[in-house]
């Protein structure tokens, strides 16, 4: 087994308004989008959930992803673990100066209004077998950002 290969992908985000009923909040998570320069896109597979309400009644929801399917052209077809020793630590890392994440298809859903809770990235982080980790959350995009706030 490759020492340096992904591992999982963290995902934190929090409201910017307060939330009635956290209970009923869910951080949703479909495909990151990135440019690295060539364009991937990373899809879940596995995922689990922790929500807390702040003091100031915001919900901050962390979302750690494991299993993570990759659609790059020289690697699709691979299977899950195979793909993951392919992305490892030296790959992402190499390509860091040019990265930008130019679609992050999440949004916190109240389920009990059925409404969208506009929120922010704290933090979006790829960790490996090795222990290393590859912050991508000064990478996300301004016009992203402001989609996920609206």
């Amino acid at each position: 087994m490759k020492k340096d290969k992904l591992k999982k992908l963290r995902l934190t985000a929090q409201t910017l308004e307060p939330v009635e009923n956290p209970e009923a909040c869910l951080l949703l998570l479909g495909d990151i989008q990135m440019e690295m320069p060539e364009e991937m896109r990373l899809s879940p597979v596995e995922t689990s959930h922790h929500r807390q309400r702040l003091p100031d009644g915001t919900l901050q929801a962390d979302l750690e992803i494991k299993g993570i399917r990759s659609d790059l052209r020289p690697i699709a077809h691979l299977r899950l673990s195979k793909q993951a020793e392919v992305l490892d630590y030296n790959f992402f890392c190499s390509r860091l100066p040019g990265t930008v994440v130019t679609d992050l298809q999440a949004e916190i859903m109240d389920f009990s209004t059925g409404k969208k809770a506009p929120m922010e990235v704290k933090k979006l982080e790829l960790s490996f077998n090795n222990g290393k980790r590859v912050d991508l959350t000064d990478r996300v995009s301004v016009h992203l950002l402001n989609r996920l706030a609206a």
